[in-house]
């Protein structure tokens, strides 16, 4: 309902509307400035949250020696001729004596020259291959197609198809410089595709396969025994080993050598170090406070923290145990026996030499102190896992915070409708009593104009405040 103020009273009355609806507000400002405070808490337990798991995932990917482990490949003088690729989990160390004497090829045909690639002097017919598995398959060239180009590209648009087509360029005939060439897609006998004569009718031009060639396999000798691949690309040459042919020389020998890679190993422990000391960071900032720090947006003093804080400081400096030589017989690591420790400030470091000494002595004793069924990672993740399950501390304290917006949320809503339910109620007040003093102001003015002025005052304007 809308008020009508008039000269005489209408401000007075206006203001002490709003006066009561401000204080009415009051309460709504306090809750807002709790929800901002809950709100920085959640945005800062987001950042934990994200500290805490990025630790997480990165233990759950080294637990394990096959997982812990690092190799690498030296060839020497073969970098050249093979390259290699190796599956962690399924290779073993070691070396092989090398040497490629017959690269694998594949099947191809050349045919007879041409002027003009465009020109469309073929004729109508057909080229037919016969795949690999003994299937034929038939390409019928229209006189749309009936050149060089056009075949070639009739060819390659073959879904899946077994062979690629180009035209190239031959001047050893400067006149018919242009050869249309055929190829198997891929290496070696297995994959061989023939290539019969070329059946064409009605063209300006005789077109035949000039030249062919059958595919071959790779010939290589492996520790002094002769060996075929089926390929220049083998993903399994030996157990978690795939090797890339580059190139044939036959007679020059390298040696192939399978072996841990230390520094690789080192660089996935350093990274669990820094994941480790960014949530103790986090977890020691949040204790950090002074005169001026607003503890309700932080978690300064939570328990919670302080727990997860204790747990991994308390891990590190337990001992984890190692088969030396069967499963009765253990030798112990300390974390610090491996170069990992506090340092002066309370964080922890990596002595990356030290460390890799301790590879080097013993690589599968101190894989199974850091990474296996009982080792130090496995128990980290243990700890973690605790904290990050649906019933944890994690989910809780976040499932608290969330609650606490809503409800402050709630409380937000439930007393703005109650203030507009007051405003409207005192709204109609001021609204009712502004009537009756007009009424009041009408009936004054009509007795001056009818009684002429007195003493003693006006008490109606009296009352009005005039």
């Amino acid at each position: 309902m809308g008020l009508r103020f008039d000269p005489m009273g209408g401000g007075q009355f206006k203001n002490a509307l709003n006066a009561i609806i401000e204080a009415e507000k009051q309460p709504i400002k306090a809750m807002e400035k709790r929800k901002e405070s809950e709100g920085a808490k959640l945005k800062l337990f987001g950042e934990f949250k994200t500290k805490f798991n990025g630790l997480r995932t990165s233990l759950a990917s080294m637990i394990g020696f096959n997982k812990f482990k690092e190799l690498k490949a030296e060839l020497g003088d073969g970098s050249q001729l093979m390259s290699v690729s190796i599956d962690k989990e399924k290779a073993n160390v070691g070396s092989w004596d090398v040497e490629i004497k017959e690269l694998a090829e594949r099947s191809s045909m050349i045919s007879n020259g041409f002027s003009d690639p465009n020109k469309k002097v073929l004729g109508v017919g057909y080229i037919n291959f016969v795949l690999p598995d003994g299937s034929k398959q038939e390409v019928y060239v229209t006189d749309q197609d009936a050149s060089l180009y056009g075949v070639a590209n009739k060819i390659n648009s073959i879904a899946e198809g077994a062979v690629k087509a180009t035209v190239l360029k031959d001047v050893t005939d400067s006149e018919k410089p242009y050869r249309l060439v055929m190829t198997a897609k891929k290496d070696g006998t297995e994959n061989e595709v023939k290539f019969p004569q070329l059946y064409f009718v009605d063209g300006q031009e005789e077109f035949y396969v000039e030249s062919d060639k059958g595919a071959k396999n790779a010939l290589l000798s492996v520790d002094g025994f002769e060996v075929e691949l089926p390929g220049n690309e083998i993903p399994d040459f030996l157990q978690g080993v795939g090797v890339q042919l580059k190139q044939a020389k036959p007679g020059q020998k390298f040696t192939m050598n399978v072996k841990a890679d230390y520094p690789k190993v080192t660089e996935k422990v350093k990274k669990v170090i820094e994941g480790m000391n960014g949530v103790l960071d986090f977890i020691n900032k949040q204790n950090q406070v002074n005169e001026s720090s607003d503890t309700r947006s932080t978690f300064a003093g939570d328990s919670s923290l302080q727990n997860i804080e204790f747990r991994l400081r308390n891990l590190m400096h337990e001992g984890f145990g190692a088969h030396v030589t069967d499963e009765n017989s253990f030798k112990v690591y300390h974390l610090s026996d491996l170069g990992i420790e506090f340092d002066k400030k309370g964080a922890i470091s990596l002595k990356e030499e030290k460390f890799e000494k301790a590879l080097e002595k013993d690589f599968e004793g101190v894989a199974e102190a850091v990474s296996g069924e009982k080792g130090f990672i496995s128990q980290l993740k243990i700890v973690m896992d605790g904290y990050s399950e649906n019933d944890g501390v994690m989910m809780a304290r976040e499932k608290g915070i969330q609650t606490r917006i809503r409800q402050i949320d709630e409380n937000i809503a439930n007393k703005q409708r109650n203030i507009e339910k007051k405003t409207e109620a005192l709204t109609a007040q001021f609204s009712r009593l502004q009537s009756s003093l007009s009424e009041m102001q009408r009936q004054q003015n009509y007795l001056s104009s009818t009684l002429g002025g007195g003493g003693g005052g006006n008490p109606i304007a009296q009352l009005l405040g005039g």
